[in-house]
């Protein structure tokens, strides 16, 4: 299997001397395709956990969906994987544990899930908690290195734990030990901050699903992942004069406070988590310089220094790439050398971010803070995207939404939103057909 590459590419690979200068760094981690042979015959066995929602409001077309698209996945999984599925209400039962997924434990596992029926509330921490130790399980008993979690809800949490800090605590512990978690939000009243804080923590994905088929689609969408993981916990480090004062634009988990943990001439680590045969994944980073830091021409050095574990032995790798930025006299200095499908593709990413740090506050009932996502970065982003084609939309996309999250708003359109934003910012596709091509911020009502 060909190497994982990291490439990274400025705006703009200059700046003048003895004047104030921010630049953005695109850095791309482009993962290698699987041969033929790897991802279609010798693929290593996985260890899914479904968890679904059964409670009342899961009745009818919803909970048949989810039910096809549970037997569809036990049939497209091979004799050496193993299949755990749980269902939550009020109480929680495991209807396939840890089943190996030969003919006679598809035909056992599809038998259990066609008899699941709706009843009770709305138990999510159980279920989902039920299902992680199902995938643990399978780890311990069957030489497993990972577990992965599906979990689907069309509703709120309302018995067992809540709190989207508490379920992002218990998330993150999961994912430290290799379970990690995608959700799959259905309909318009599920919590996207419930949900959000478990795919975040956990590692994992969100998923909106409006349609029944919409359900199946994912799923089938989330196997193909599984079966064609190339690194996990990939992390990203850059080094270099004035890093520390960095800002990460897209949205990526870093220990301490929102823009990283800083250290010394570093900014990171950024944590991308899992990555997946043949996609590209985008970090995007803001560098702001005074212009006392850049009194004379010179070349600035930077290193992004990567490392990931491989999906199926946990040895450790490691890559490095380098790039510099020009500091040359004024005279010399010119605008024309812009990299602008650069610097748009960061400003897209960009905007994915604003846009959805937006909605949560907007869903917290922050409308002050929702308009600020956007306020605070105005001055950044409208330099950003001055010069580029697609400025005159970009900037018509911001003001509209920045406009939307400052007002109550609630149901299907949001959570759609939400979910197409935070797969935009993280270069992650949408499997659902019909929407693998929707912009985010066209997911409003009126």
């Amino acid at each position: 299997m060909t190497d994982i590459q990291i490439k990274a590419r400025w705006d703009h690979a200059q700046a003048p001397t003895g004047k104030d200068a921010t630049r953005g760094l695109l850095i791309d981690i482009i993962a290698p395709e699987l041969p033929a042979d790897e991802g279609n015959t010798e693929r290593p066995p996985v260890n899914l956990a479904l968890v679904i929602d059964r409670s009342g409001s899961m009745s009818g077309g919803p909970l048949e969906a989810a039910k096809e698209a549970a037997i569809g996945l036990a049939n497209r999984l091979r004799d050496s994987d193993r299949l755990s599925v749980v269902v939550y209400g009020s109480d929680v039962t495991v209807v396939v544990d840890c089943a190996r997924m030969d003919t006679t434990g598809r035909k056992s596992a599809v038998s259990a899930i066609q008899c699941i029926e709706t009843s009770g509330m709305t138990n999510l921490s159980g279920g989902w908690l039920r299902g992680a130790r199902c995938a643990a399980n399978a780890m311990d008993e069957h030489g497993f290195k990972s577990g992965h979690v599906i979990l689907l809800s069309d509703g709120c949490a309302n018995e067992g734990e809540c709190n989207p800090e508490r379920l992002a605590e218990l998330a993150g512990d999961l994912a430290d030990r290799n379970v990690t978690t995608t959700c799959v939000g259905i309909g318009a009243h599920y919590s996207p901050l419930q949900l959000t804080a478990i795919a975040e923590a956990g590692q994992g994905e969100l998923h909106q699903s409006s349609e029944p088929n919409e359900i199946v689609e994912v799923l089938s969408g989330e196997i193909g992942e599984q079966t064609q993981v190339v690194a996990r916990k990939f992390m990203l480090h850059l080094q270099g004069p004035h890093a520390e004062n960095a800002r990460q634009l897209t949205h990526y988990r870093q220990p301490g406070n929102g823009n990283g943990a800083r250290a010394g001439a570093g900014f990171g680590p950024i944590h991308i988590g899992t990555l997946i045969a043949g996609q590209t994944r985008h970090v995007a980073l803001l560098l702001e310089f005074e212009a006392d830091h850049l009194p004379e021409p010179m070349t600035l050095d930077y290193t992004i220094s990567s490392n990931w574990q491989h999906p199926d032995t946990d040895t450790a790798h490691t890559a490095t790439a380098r790039t510099q930025l020009a500091i040359v006299p004024p005279n010399t200095f010119s605008e024309d050398t812009r990299d602008k499908a650069v610097a748009e593709t960061i400003a897209e990413l960009w905007l994915a971010r604003q846009g959805y740090e937006a909605m949560l506050h907007n869903e917290r009932g922050d409308f002050r803070q929702a308009g600020a996502s956007f306020s605070v970065n105005e001055v950044a982003f409208d330099a950003l995207v001055q010069d580029l084609d697609s400025s005159v939309s970009m900037l018509s996309r911001r003001d509209r939404m920045a406009s939307r999250v400052q007002r109550n708003w609630d149901g299907m359109s949001k959570r759609e939103a939400m979910a197409l934003a935070r797969k935009s910012m993280r270069s992650k596709p949408d499997f659902r057909r019909a929407r693998k091509d929707a912009d985010w911020a066209d997911s409003q009502d009126s």
